[in-house]
């Protein structure tokens, strides 16, 4: 295992955390475990800064890679229809459009950096699931095409990246259980060799319990468990071995009357790491 897949996993990490199922209940409000009618939820990061009381207050804003402010705003059926990235005075530096068809099925989604730079269309199979994915740049022209094939029993999904010309690029493949949560993951690069594999363990309701990161060989290169307070958020990620190098990620927060939190402190091993603020908005 490469340091810089071990890096892509431990980055991608928060976005693990819940696996989308595919019962009839799925929306992006519910599977990012928001409660009531969210409109719109704003997060702002900042550093974590401890007063000489040991109070943790909110520092300098909080940079780092992949990690920027946002903005999302739901419809009132619980889908995206947008997600901006803003700078530190709270300007959209890119942002994300979401369109449906007269299904309440995903249509298109467009890139803006700050202008239109990729606009994705999808199209269905006859189940309602995404058959192909087509990527087109900013002057309409035709970039990948994203083919995604299912076997009978809808537990392995195959994605499989071409080019314009229909040269292969890339291919995810997911293993899932009858509850449609990820159980085991793994990509395949543009030489077609591994280049990521994990596997993962979920609660009923979707929660990422276990995952691990494997080498081609099988051997287990990382393995990260989690835990959730009473709310339903994250608690705590902590490797399972006391060999593993990466720090535990631990999580405090407060919480609004909607027992949604609008502000979390994370703790890296022992030390406070970030203050993050959230503003919701509700229908």
């Amino acid at each position: 295992m490469t340091k810089s897949v071990l890096y892509g996993a431990l980055v991608s990490l928060p976005l693990l955390l819940f696996s989308c199922g595919t019962g009839d209940g799925h929306d992006d409000r519910s599977d990012l475990f928001l409660r009531g009618k969210v409109k719109s939820v704003t997060e702002n990061q900042f550093h974590a800064v401890v007063t000489p009381d040991g109070d943790i207050v909110k520092g300098a804003f909080f940079r780092t890679e992949g990690e920027w402010d946002f903005v999302e705003r739901f419809n009132k059926d619980g889908m995206f229809t947008s997600i901006s990235y803003l700078d530190r005075d709270g300007d959209t530096i890119s942002k994300s459009i979401y369109a449906y068809d007269e299904k309440g099925k995903l249509a298109s989604k467009s890139f803006y950096d700050p202008t239109l730079k990729r606009r994705t269309e999808y199209e269905y199979d006859t189940r309602g699931r995404v058959k192909l994915a087509y990527d087109f740049d900013e002057d309409g022209d035709l970039m990948l095409v994203t083919s995604t094939e299912y076997n009978d029993d809808n537990l392995i999904e195959t994605s499989t990246t071409f080019n314009k010309q229909g040269k292969y690029l890339r291919q995810s493949i997911f293993q899932k259980n009858k509850k449609g949560f990820v159980t085991d993951y793994k990509f395949y690069n543009e030489e077609r060799k591994l280049g990521n594999w994990r596997k993962e363990a979920h609660a009923d309701d979707g929660k990422l319990l276990e995952m691990s990161v494997l080498n081609q060989d099988e051997t287990v290169a990382f393995m990260v468990k989690c835990m959730y307070n009473k709310q339903g958020d994250l608690t705590l990620c902590e490797p399972v071995s006391e060999e593993d190098e990466y720090l535990s990620d631990r999580y405090v927060y407060e919480y609004d009357k909607k027992s949604n939190w609008r502000r979390r402190i994370h703790f890296k091993g022992d030390s406070a790491y970030s203050v993050t603020e959230r503003v919701i908005e509700y229908y």
